[in-house]
């Protein structure tokens, strides 16, 4: 088993993308990296996503060009200005555009492995739900349910992950402690259909107003945003951990 299995999933997984837990081995066509190696580490997630965005049954890759996550709370998301207040509920989301993701650093695989960093660029990401609204955006009271579609360009994510080291059966496991995501968007554009009780005329103008002010709502927003990709990836990289021997995924 070599290493690049944790290094790709901690890499693809911080970047807002969401996968099986991990078992099997990696394709020979992915380089192997000596540890500290971070140069090679991250070209190996590149590849990993150049060669297989759609997953792969060979390690249990989910298909990162299309993720479904359940339900997403942003409640009580208030940004740096009162002007913008939301409550906001998304309901069976479906994220692409991540298998896109190009890793363009990492830090943190050595010996003594305590906190790993990812940086990547995502040149486009687009997010479908169903929603539920309420809150008030500038003079405008808002509340609404219906389909929402937000598009995120040219963005920048940074994942932290604090790690440590436990023996289990006479074997070495990564132990997920917390891990945090800082995603930063050049561009927003979000349309939520059905405001005002279905009142298209209304409705556009209202998503006129608020793309207008995209980063006043994506302020409002992007903590929660950040929260919950977190929290939402958290276990999913524990099942990682706890699958797989830290141990076996060094070069030897």
């Amino acid at each position: 088993m070599c290493k690049i299995s944790y290094f790709f999933l901690f890499g693809v997984l911080a970047l807002n993308c969401i996968c099986e837990s991990f078992c099997g081995s990696l394709p020979s066509d992915i380089p192997k990296c000596k540890i500290s190696d971070n140069v090679c580490i991250a070209s190996s997630m590149n590849e990993v996503l150049r060669l297989y965005p759609k997953g792969s049954p060979a390690f249990d890759l989910a298909d990162l060009s299309r993720i479904f996550v359940a339900k997403v709370e942003l409640e009580n998301a208030a940004g740096h200005s009162s002007a913008v207040q939301l409550n906001l509920v998304f309901f069976n989301s479906t994220t692409s555009g991540l298998e896109k993701a190009k890793v363009v650093n990492v830090s943190g695989f050595d010996p003594d492995i305590k906190q790993i960093i990812v940086n990547l660029e995502v040149p486009f990401m687009k997010i479908e739900a169903e929603y539920e609204m309420d809150g008030k955006i500038l003079f405008l009271t808002l509340k609404g349910k219906g389909h929402a579609e937000i598009h995120l360009k040219m963005a920048t994510n940074k994942v932290t992950i604090n790690v440590g080291l436990e023996k289990k059966k006479g074997k070495t496991h990564l132990v997920v402690k917390d891990m945090t995501c800082d995603f930063r968007p050049q561009g927003f554009f979000i349309h939520l259909d059905n405001l005002f009780d279905g009142n298209k005329e209304i409705t556009d103008s209202v998503n006129e107003v608020i793309n207008t002010n995209w980063r006043d709502v994506y302020s409002a927003l992007s903590d929660n945003i950040n929260r919950s990709l977190a929290q939402g990836m958290l276990g999913i990289l524990r099942d990682v951990a706890e699958s797989l021997s830290y141990d076996d995924i060094y070069l030897k």
